[in-house]
């Protein structure tokens, strides 16, 4: 009887335990589920492409006389910021001016040669019309005329080509700019006409400058002029710069097979220099007041897009649309509304009417 009474009570106890595990596995099915949440929000949303370029000045030049000569006096020197028209070297003139007093008395001489020509000529032409002189007199006379004034032309051509010179000896900035490098010094000599030359001087125009980027094939054609950039350059990683597409080449270059873009930047303070890197990103497409939530809100299911929303503490489905889309952000077009809140980590494998709880600070 008592072994009965054992086995009965072993098979009560059982039951009993099982019951139990089976209130222990509801409970912990409704135990709310961690995740973390945004609000839909209405913003900016825009595409861009990244290049690194080189800073250019807007205009640079390597100031330096059309003449040979030395170098008698250099009045700016690097850092100097000068106007157009400004004179700011000038080569040792002292010979050419002694030519060109020469070439003034010479030209005296032949404009007087050329006068006194011209009267005898006069009479000349005078007598041998009375048939007072022969035709032979009268040529004599016509040519020397035309030998005066042969010499007249050319006495005032030297004046002038001298005089020419000497302008050319005096170098004015050929726009407002900044010195940038001074090359040589006063008494060096200067031939412009033995190659290239540095300049004596070298002028940069750098209250604009402009960013040259080579662009690949695939990038070109997303490309406007106009288009916005943002820029920041190397050597001031704590300030952003604004500029826009300014020119855009329509060939490749033959041999990198990419093609370059200039982007125009406005620089009144200096503060970016020439020659240094600069990142740019060219901002391809704009779209403004839009609905955005995060890409990892949105699901797939049969070819259908849906997010679960945070509803008191419970998961809700919904079905969205989505439109453009950078790889982080995605634009809703329809389903939506500001300010409701999505669930974009911890949205896997959630059933609608999940118990949910938010992890975190809702953004």
């Amino acid at each position: 009887m008592k072994k009965i009474y054992f086995i009965l009570f072993l098979i009560i106890f059982m039951l009993s335990g099982c019951k139990k595990g089976e209130n222990k596995k509801e409970i912990a099915v409704k135990k709310p589920i961690s995740v973390q949440v945004q609000k839909v929000f209405r913003g900016v949303f825009y595409d861009s492409l990244n290049y690194k370029g080189t800073v250019l000045p807007w205009k640079k030049a390597a100031i330096g006389p059309d003449a040979s000569g030395r170098i008698f006096k250099i009045y700016k020197k690097q850092g100097d910021m000068v106007e157009k028209g400004e004179l700011i070297a000038e080569l040792d003139t002292t010979t050419l001016k002694l030519q060109l007093n020469q070439a003034e008395a010479g030209l005296a001489v032949a404009n007087a040669s050329y006068k006194d020509a011209k009267l005898n000529y006069k009479r000349m032409k005078a007598l041998y019309e009375k048939e007072a002189i022969s035709k032979m007199q009268f040529e004599k006379a016509e040519l020397n005329l035309e030998s005066a004034d042969t010499q007249r032309k050319s006495a005032e051509a030297t004046k002038n080509m001298l005089k020419h010179t000497l302008s050319k000896s005096y170098m004015r900035a050929p726009f407002n700019g900044i010195i940038t490098s001074k090359n040589m010094e006063e008494e060096d000599m200067i031939n412009p006409n033995m190659g290239r030359s540095s300049g004596v001087l070298t002028l940069m125009d750098l209250k604009k400058v402009k960013i040259s980027l080579n662009i690949t094939s695939e990038d070109i054609e997303k490309i406007k002029i106009g288009q916005y950039c943002k820029i920041n350059v190397s050597s001031l990683q704590d300030e952003a710069f604004e500029g826009d597409v300014y020119s855009k080449n329509l060939a490749a270059d033959p041999g990198s097979k990419t093609f370059k873009v200039e982007v125009k930047v406005k620089n009144p303070e200096i503060k970016i220099k020439a020659g240094v890197f600069a990142d740019v990103q060219i901002e391809i497409f704009r779209k403004e007041n839009i609905l955005l939530v995060p890409v990892s809100a949105i699901l797939y299911e049969n070819n259908e897009s849906y997010v679960v929303l945070f509803n008191n503490g419970q998961a809700k489905m919904k079905k969205v649309k989505t439109g453009v889309s950078n790889g982080s952000i995605v634009e809703i077009t329809d389903g939506l509304s500001e300010g409701q809140v999505v669930v974009y980590n911890g949205n896997y494998d959630l059933k609608e009417g999940a118990l949910i709880k938010i992890e975190g600070e809702t953004k």
